[in-house]
């Protein structure tokens, strides 16, 4: 049960079974800068600078990697939602939790992404009664139970989750209970394309290799975050 309130569900509910930019010349520089820091051999020698150079691709795998575009763009479409001015307010402090979360058992960037995009298409789905205030802190509890299941290999228990100034404590049940209902509103449909999904195919195409490969995929999950919390780019 929500210590702060007590969860009830609804009578009429069913019982649910079922843009980067950066600036190119001085990326090179700040690799190279980094990695003499650490003390690592630089990335940038004879013998490796050569990997920085797009392949030649076959008209195969050119079209291939274009199917690959337009199917992604096409399904990240179906994202494309609304945000309800009414349930804003409690969205963005559930948003903000979930990221709080999401770094206090270091979790993947993408089950952060996961957890946001289930919350938003279930909010964008269901209707919540106003005088029950704590249905997204539950929702939200839910959501990122459901994207660590499917992205980690080690999830907390239920109410361990509940960490970072939880606004509400829910008991285990009642969070599973809320799991079934979203898995049901979102058609169970748990796969969805967000933006980390195109990183792999811009990493291809621009044929990065070890440490700036990791280099870039760690810039772009940050600023990916950043969006999401709504926070400032600069």
């Amino acid at each position: 049960m929500a210590r702060a309130h007590q969860p009830q569900h609804p009578q009429n509910l069913p019982f649910l079974l079922d843009t980067l930019y950066c600036e190119e010349e001085h990326w090179e520089e700040e690799a190279r800068e980094e990695y003499h820091y650490f003390g690592e051999e630089s990335y940038y020698s004879d013998n490796t600078a050569t990997t920085l150079k797009n392949p030649q691709l076959s008209v195969q795998d050119l079209l291939w990697e274009e199917e690959e575009l337009a199917s992604l763009l096409s399904k990240e479409q179906q994202n494309h939602l609304e945000i309800n001015p009414s349930t804003a307010g409690d969205r963005r402090a559930a948003v903000e939790w979930v990221l709080r979360v999401n770094a206090y058992y270091s979790f993947s960037a993408r089950t952060a992404v996961l957890a946001v995009n289930y919350l938003d298409r279930f909010l964008f789905s269901f209707h919540f009664q106003r005088e029950k205030p704590w249905m997204t802190q539950l929702a939200a509890v839910a959501c990122l139970s459901l994207a660590a299941k499917v992205e980690e290999t080690q999830v907390p228990l239920l109410l361990d989750l509940q960490v970072e100034e939880a606004m509400y404590v829910f008991e285990a049940k009642t969070i599973q209970r809320m799991e079934i209902l979203v898995l049901s509103t979102l058609q169970w449909k748990m796969n969805p394309v967000t933006p980390i999904s195109f990183l792999d195919y811009i990493t291809r195409r621009l044929a990065l290799k070890n440490q700036l490969r990791w280099e870039f995929l760690r810039r772009c999950e940050c600023l990916i975050l950043c969006v999401i919390a709504g926070k400032p780019l600069d």
